[in-house]
């Protein structure tokens, strides 16, 4: 994204607060830790899944949403646990939430 933003600002560098922001967020970037759980590790399908985890639905539920098995929607939120360090539905939803994966 970051990518995209330098191209939008190197063809129209006249767009206002675009470039300082741009490079707000390039710090923000260098300085956060480099081995952060979840932040480009999650799959699109366990991106997927992720906004169901904070609801009341239970993973048959959210199976029969998202059109998928059962036992695909506990594999892809074992693996979300895995690569987010956690061990159980609500301390990844709160490192989500932290990580900015999901609203509050």
């Amino acid at each position: 994204m970051v990518r995209e933003a330098d191209e939008i600002v190197r063809r129209r560098p006249d767009l206002g607060v675009l470039g300082g922001e741009l490079d707000d967020v390039r710090r923000q970037i260098d300085s956060g830790p480099a081995t952060a759980p979840g932040m480009s590790t999650l799959t699109t399908a366990e991106l997927r899944l992720l906004p169901y985890l904070p609801t009341h639905l239970t993973f048959p539920e959210i199976s029969e949403r998202l059109f998928l098995s059962r036992h695909t929607i506990k594999t892809q939120a074992i693996s979300i646990y895995r690569k987010l360090c956690v061990s159980s539905r609500s301390e990844a939803i709160q490192q989500a939430r932290d990580l900015g994966l999901i609203g509050p």
